[in-house]
């Protein structure tokens, strides 16, 4: 056991010897434990706190007992090579460093080609007492005054 767990020993122990001291100076009156029909023999309260203190370690301890690994921690083995590694040839690498823009520089954008897709306008809904106007056909061919032109990806 280290100087470390030694020192680490007292704190731990320190409230048993605690229950310990205070039983001892509480040894007046007789009193009887009773669990269910079971009743304990008449002992003073001093013996009881020292009974359940010392069950508690003890319970403990047998815990701690039972959880301790039997087998030693698994440790790394280190192999070194039989042979002298043989000396590489140093590659240097031509690293360009990226392009430094001004502070006061936008940030850098990206063109994005897009279109706007609107649904044709519904014209209001006519009351039953109107006639309806007639309905106009709409062009289902693309213009070529938008500027896009036959896109070939358009059937996908």
């Amino acid at each position: 056991m280290s100087s470390l767990q030694r020192w680490l020993l007292v704190p731990c122990l320190a409230p048993l010897a605690a229950v310990l001291l205070a039983s001892a100076f509480n040894s007046s009156g007789n009193t009887r434990l009773q669990l269910l029909i079971w009743r304990s023999p008449p002992l003073p309260v001093g013996a009881w706190t020292a009974l359940a203190g010392l069950t508690g370690a003890g319970l403990s301890a047998v815990s701690v007992l039972l959880l301790k690994p039997n087998t030693p921690p698994l440790r790394r083995q280190r192999h070194q090579p039989l042979e002298r590694p043989r000396p590489e040839p140093e590659l240097r690498e031509v690293v360009t460093p990226p392009p430094q823009r001004d502070v006061r520089e936008p940030a850098p954008t990206v063109a994005v080609p897009y279109r706007i897709v609107q649904k044709p306008h519904s014209e209001k809904r006519a009351t039953p007492s109107e006639p309806s106007p007639p309905s106009q056909a709409v062009d289902p061919t693309p213009s070529s005054s938008d500027g896009w032109g036959l896109d070939p990806d358009l059937d996908w």
